[in-house]
């Protein structure tokens, strides 16, 4: 049997495309592991300021499998040519795949929660992990003396930012 640990750790190496893509800092690149270890601190902090009543465990499990399906497909971005459907497809088969494999079937159930955002929780993930690329654009930006990075994912998720603006800028 294949541990989790095992196939987790591949996405300690496994960079963000999106920002290798857009050649977004100088010097070191996110990895998928530090990506989601990020949204989980980001989402324990908004949690806690804004007194949500989420379920924090379904909240952080769902942040740590929504990525999984990348250790197989890799990081496919909106530029990459694969219909969202096709990647919804692979990112399932490897999900459904990596659940079996470490049997650990809530790792398909949360991923396939978050996908159809039914739930409180799913919602607020998926806005957590588009929250994590804004911030993580601003640090880019900073980095290189350019907003275009930053202005891009802001004007994308403005609406979502100015819901947190209190905790993102410290309002």
């Amino acid at each position: 049997m294949t541990t989790l640990y095992e196939e987790i750790y591949k996405l300690k190496t496994l960079l963000r495309k999106g920002w290798l893509m857009r050649e977004a800092c100088s010097d070191r690149y996110e990895s998928d592991a530090e990506h989601i270890f990020s949204t989980c601190i980001l989402a324990l902090e908004i949690i806690s300021k804004k007194d949500l009543k989420l379920n924090v465990e379904k909240v952080l499990k769902m942040i740590l499998y929504h990525e999984m399906g990348e250790i197989k497909v890799g990081d496919i971005t909106p530029v990459d040519g694969v219909t969202r459907a096709d990647k919804w497809n692979m990112e399932f088969k490897a999900i459904k795949e990596l659940s079996e494999k470490t049997k650990m079937p809530e790792i398909l159930e949360l991923w396939l929660e978050f996908e159809e955002n039914k739930t409180p929780e799913a919602h607020f993930v998926k806005q957590m992990d588009k929250l994590d690329a804004i911030m993580q654009s601003e640090i880019y930006s900073y980095e290189k003396n350019d907003k275009s990075l930053f202005n891009e994912f802001y004007k994308n998720s403005e609406n979502l930012v100015k819901e947190f603006d209190d905790i993102i800028f410290g309002k």
